[in-house]
Formats: structure tokens, sequence, C-alpha cells
């Protein structure tokens, strides 16, 4: 279990360089890219595919090994905290983000 949670959490540090950041919130292709980012993040870490692939397990995973998004986000080093935050809250809930823009262009969640 501890080697689990080593790699959630290192999962959440994304630290690999060759993948690639998400769109920004409020843009039409931000789901995808978003999805893809942090898939890639996700299996950079060692983490088996299978596990990086659904972005709602993936955040339940998150929420183990740190008990909020806050802290989830102030631990990784690919965006600022609120940009995490605001990504991983677009993604699932959908809305307006932290700055007011529209998530995804019409503020649907990603799922």
């Amino acid at each position: 279990m501890k080697n689990f949670l080593i790699a959630i959490a290192c999962c959440i540090s994304l630290s690999s360089f060759a993948c690639p950041n998400a769109q920004p919130t409020n843009d039409v292709n931000f789901c995808p890219t978003f999805k893809s980012a942090a898939t890639c993040y996700c299996t950079s870490s060692g983490l088996p595919a299978g596990m990086c692939q659904d972005m709602r397990a993936l955040y339940g995973r998150m929420m183990v090994v740190f008990g909020s998004l806050k802290k989830a986000c102030e631990y990784q080093h690919y965006t600022t905290t609120q940009e995490c935050m605001d990504n991983w809250n677009c993604y699932l809930r959908g809305g307006v983000d932290s700055q007011g823009r529209a998530c995804g262009s019409n503020q649907r969640s990603c799922q």
C-alpha cells in the first residue's frame, strides 16, 4: 500500500517534461487536452495506463493520498495551484473557473 501511495504522489508531481499541458479552461479543446495531459503525467510516473485513463478514479486516488484538491495541487509543479484546481474543477464539474471563464467554453463538465 505504501508503494501505491508513493506512486500516486509521484503521479501528482507531474515531473515529466515530455507531457503536454492542457489548453486553458475556457478553450473548446480543454477537455481532451486536459485528459491527455493528466494521463501522460500519470503514466510517466510509472502507474499503469489503466489506472490513469479514468479521470474520476484518478481524482479519487488523489483525494485518498492528499485529502484535498488544494493539497494535491500544491504538491504538483507543472502549473500554479489555482490553475490546477481550476483544471480539475472544470473537468469534473463544469461551470466557471476562478477567473470567471466558462469551462470548456460551454460551462459543461468534461464527463
